[in-house]
């Protein structure tokens, strides 16, 4: 704390500049990667949705790749707001 002590308005205005700037940052990064994960999940639905309706390989195909996309995009949404 000693250090702290002796900081000029101009040091202690310069430090709040920037740490207000860098937050800004990452609330607008934790915005937008979670509108992409929700997003991604409902891509991933779609794509089990679809898996449904065909038949064959292809069915076997769409159902996992849904899989696949809705468990990270929802694995992503817990990392950012959960971690």
């Amino acid at each position: 704390m000693g250090n702290s002590d002796n900081l000029t308005e101009v040091e202690i205005r310069r430090a709040v500049r920037e740490e207000m700037s860098r937050v800004g940052r990452s609330v607008l990064s934790t915005v937008f990667w979670t509108i992409l994960a929700a997003f991604t999940v409902l891509v991933g639905l779609q794509a089990v949705q679809m898996g449904f309706y065909t038949t064959g390989l292809a069915a076997v195909a769409l159902i996992a790749v849904g899989i696949l996309v809705t468990s990270a995009s929802i694995y992503l949404l817990y990392i950012l707001h959960w971690v």
